[in-house]
């Protein structure tokens, strides 16, 4: 392979101080960690692998002493304390996660800047405007806007006119106020920023970084071992299949992205996480050429089923050229042509009533991404009811990009207090500075979820998700586990001396918006 192979260990946050017993032994497939078991873990297709069902029941420990604990404690803790019994607390799989957008700022620099863990390459980005000229590589056609901290490899700066190159810096050049401002460029910390902020400038922020093959493994290592800290076990990620590039700036197969995927991810630091992979291919709705990337997307992951499992469409649905029943003929097509291959599509991402959620079911999807406005579709919503069906919850993203006024009106409970399937999940979690736990601390302070309902939503990221039933079994497996060694922590131990000892970590989201002190 014709890349540069880097294996860099971090140290690794762990839960094993608290949860001792838990997830030790981790032999895997190429893109699996598995947890508590002997034997690789099978990397079969779902059409191959004979259904069993799962059992979602805890199998020991007292649920009613873990409920009547859980009740005492939100009664009685301090904020910091009910964080940090969520922090400890397992939580299942996160299934609803960008990868460009799930690496918090710091974690971008720190990367980008390093060479040892980027392939070797050096990135410039836009420290200032001495031109207001517009430039092909720097702004999309027809656009009208020119901003700082776009962020370049080392082959499109090469390509700029010395005009153009005087306004960029080395990245790893930049003094300390500059580096900050870079950081806060990429990530939503700032009054009145939104939806139009966070889809028009912030990606384009990133740039080059999102395409950097080295870059992008070694960031998602990393947050395979935050994630484990959090208790969760399995990721499901939606990301390109194609357009990656090597450590010289050039475009590689996506057969060799693949390889070098499954091979960063089979290294011994990310297999010590204890976290499942798989992969979702995303097509962008409005892109003229979108059908045709499903079609191909589908061509990929029927031939990469070990890794690849669904695909899922995403994109601004105020943006009118990416209506569901525009690919109702391609989804039909592929339906006909490749069975198995699951379909989590963004729907309902929006203020206004519309029939998207509704029109995106008919695709053949059985997971909506948001669903916020499902509410406003009666008939839709009670289809839904003790179904299939599953929606995706992603509060804070809601909340930042201004779907919901404010969390106290979001959906959520609505849903799940109905019998809706629901799962808890990140989304962009790095341009917010937040982490999964934020997540369950927004749900339980803001609707004080039972101990029952935080697990059922666990579980749901499990049985809704689209890993072959052999995976979810080894995860509902470890669930349990893993959640008999939580319960076991507090017996007979006063919860706030366990307490005390969980080292939980928060960042900017929980700093600011949570106001926690950790």
């Amino acid at each position: 392979m014709p890349l540069h192979l880097d294996n860099q260990s971090l140290p690794n946050p762990s839960r094993r101080k608290i949860l001792k017993g838990g997830l030790t032994t981790l032999l895997a497939a190429p893109l699996v960690a598995s947890a508590r078991t002997n034997t690789a873990m099978s990397t079969t297709s779902a059409n191959s692998d004979p259904y069993v069902p799962i059992s979602f029941a805890p199998r020991s420990g007292n649920p009613a002493d873990i409920s009547s604990l859980f009740e005492t404690i939100k009664r009685e803790a301090s904020p910091e304390q009910l964080y940090k019994f969520l922090y400890l607390m397992p939580k299942g799989g996160d299934i609803h996660h960008h990868l460009g957008g799930g690496f918090l700022p710091s974690m971008w620099y720190r990367v980008a800047t390093d060479p040892k863990r980027n392939g070797g390459q050096r990135f410039f980005t836009r420290y200032r405007i001495t031109t207001m000229k517009m430039h092909p590589l720097l702004n999309d056609p027809g656009e009208s806007y020119i901003f700082q901290w776009q962020t370049l490899n080392e082959k499109t700066f090469n390509s700029l006119s010395a005009e153009f190159k005087t306004d960029f810096k080395l990245l790893s050049d930049l003094d300390d106020q500059q580096r900050l401002a870079w950081m806060s460029s990429v990530v939503l910390d700032k009054k009145g920023e939104g939806r139009d902020e966070f889809f028009e400038y912030t990606w384009s922020r990133l740039g080059d970084l999102l395409t950097s093959i080295h870059v992008l493994t070694e960031l998602f290592v990393e947050n395979m071992k935050l994630f484990s800290a959090e208790g969760v076990r399995y990721m499901e990620i939606q990301r390109r299949v194609d357009d990656y590039t090597n450590e010289r700036g050039e475009i590689i197969p996506a057969e060799q992205s693949d390889a070098y995927w499954k091979w960063r991810l089979a290294q011994k630091d990310a297999r010590e996480t204890g976290v499942a992979v798989r992969w979702q291919a995303v097509a962008l709705r409005f892109d003229s050429d979108a059908e045709q990337q499903i079609r191909d997307y589908y061509k990929h992951i029927d031939s990469n089923r070990d890794v690849w499992v669904g695909i899922n469409m995403a994109g601004r649905e105020d943006d009118n050229r990416g209506y569901p029943s525009r690919f109702k003929d391609v989804f039909d097509e592929m339906l006909r042509q490749y069975p198995g291959i699951g379909i989590s599509i963004h729907a309902g991402e929006a203020e206004k009533p519309d029939s998207y959620i509704r029109d995106t079911l008919r695709l053949g999807a059985t997971r909506i991404g948001h669903g916020i406005n499902l509410l406003s579709d009666e008939d839709t919503l009670l289809r839904m009811r003790d179904s299939k069906f599953l929606v995706e919850i992603n509060l804070i993203s809601n909340e930042l990009l201004e779907y919901v006024p404010n969390l106290d009106l979001h959906p959520f409970p609505i849903y799940l207090r109905q019998g809706i399937a629901c799962c808890l999940n990140t989304d962009d979690r790095g341009m917010w500075d937040s982490n999964f736990t934020d997540e369950v601390f927004v749900a339980v302070q803001r609707f004080n979820l039972s101990w029952a309902e935080i697990q059922k939503t666990a579980y749901n990221s499990y049985e809704f998700s689209f890993a072959e039933e052999s995976l979810k079994r080894e995860l509902v497996d470890s669930f349990k586990h893993d959640l008999d060694i939580f319960q076991k922590q507090f017996s007979g131990s006063n919860w706030q001396t366990v307490l005390a000892e969980v080292p939980a970590v928060t960042y900017g989201y929980g700093r600011n918006a949570l106001k926690l002190k950790l």
